[in-house]
């Protein structure tokens, strides 16, 4: 079986959960890691059985047949490893937010293209067995026409689970785009053209948005009510309704177990597929199947889409007053 060299590029909470994930994935290698601190680096691949580490990706990439990128580190520095892997022309997959505004986004999707390699943001929820069944369900018309989307990611972490460069400005945090980012994929899979009207509020922790929710409202009187946050926790079910019955993820939308669609009659289909490790192996085998079958983005979340939801996102915290530094320099 031909293996599918990663790199990834970071060591902290995210990388450990999709290195945990690639365990379960029999040709996927962990062929190098990348981390400014040598120390962290060398810990993090002794931990998971990788011989190379870099403190420079230029360097690793020069050195290295690495055939994918995995980005893992604070969103105000995706932008620049993302064009530097692709400079070079290796796939990358980076989490989400890609970048931090449209100018960003424009530039790494046409060099991806001009490079004519693979680049997707890392929407794992979309990989995940029961996200594919429920949209399988609305594209098959099981639920009638959509009418509304309910999806929200409220969380309060504990003092020793919080990454505070999530909620300032230096590193382009707050909820919006850390955690509301999930509740914006789950409506743009039900209403994938976006909305006519958006009304939203936030509080603010006096740098970014610790907290949100958000109506979108689309024609007909369709809806989808969503929210996040750093400091409240929620139902952390997705509940889409259609007119002739609904469909509910969870028990957490973003990695879940479970999709129950019912109708308005009251039966019920239940699809479950329970998963070891992280779930991280799902985003990464589609990954590898995409880079197999030479496709250059990700049929369950396209680019297309990541630029509709960082256009909403960037609009959003605009209107509420949040500007970061790279916005200042378009």
């Amino acid at each position: 079986m031909e293996q599918t060299r990663w790199a990834i590029v970071g060591t902290g909470y995210i990388a450990n959960e999709f290195a945990s994930g690639m365990r379960e994935v029999k040709d996927a290698e962990l062929a190098a890691v990348v981390s400014r601190n040598e120390e962290k680096g060398k810990a993090f691949a002794q931990k998971y059985h990788c011989e190379k580490v870099y403190t420079d990706l230029k360097t690793m990439l020069k050195t290295e047949n690495i055939d994918v990128v995995y980005i893992a580190i604070p969103n105000d520095c995706h932008y620049s490893y993302i064009m530097t892997a692709l400079n070079d022309g290796v796939p990358v997959l980076c989490e989400k937010p890609m970048v931090d505004n449209r100018k960003q986004f424009d530039e790494v999707v046409s060099k991806a293209r001009e490079k004519q390699v693979f680049l997707m943001e890392g929407m794992w929820t979309r990989c995940f067995p029961a996200v594919r069944k429920a949209a399988e369900w609305i594209r098959e018309g099981k639920i009638g026409e959509p009418l509304s989307v309910r999806s929200g990611f409220d969380i309060k972490p504990d003092a020793g689970d919080w990454q505070p460069w999530k909620g300032g400005i230096r590193h382009a945090g707050g909820a919006l785009r850390d955690v509301g980012i999930y509740a914006l994929a789950m409506a743009y899979m039900v209403f994938p053209h976006g909305p006519e009207t958006v009304y939203s509020v936030m509080k603010s922790n006096g740098e970014v948005d610790e907290s949100f929710h958000m109506m979108m409202a689309y024609e007909d009187g369709k809806t989808a009510f969503l929210s996040g946050a750093f400091n409240q926790i929620s139902d952390h079910w997705t509940e889409i309704i259609g007119d002739k019955g609904r469909i509910v993820i969870g028990p957490e939308f973003w990695h879940p177990k479970t999709a129950v669609l019912t109708w308005n009659d009251g039966t019920e289909e239940t699809f479950q597929k329970d998963y070891p490790a992280s779930g991280f192996q799902y985003e990464i085998q589609t990954v590898q199947e995409c880079l197999k079958k030479e496709q250059k983005e990700c049929p369950y979340f396209t680019l297309d889409e990541s630029g509709k939801i960082s256009d909403m996102i960037e609009k959003t915290r605009k209107e509420w007053g949040i500007i970061y530094q790279s916005d200042e320099e378009v």
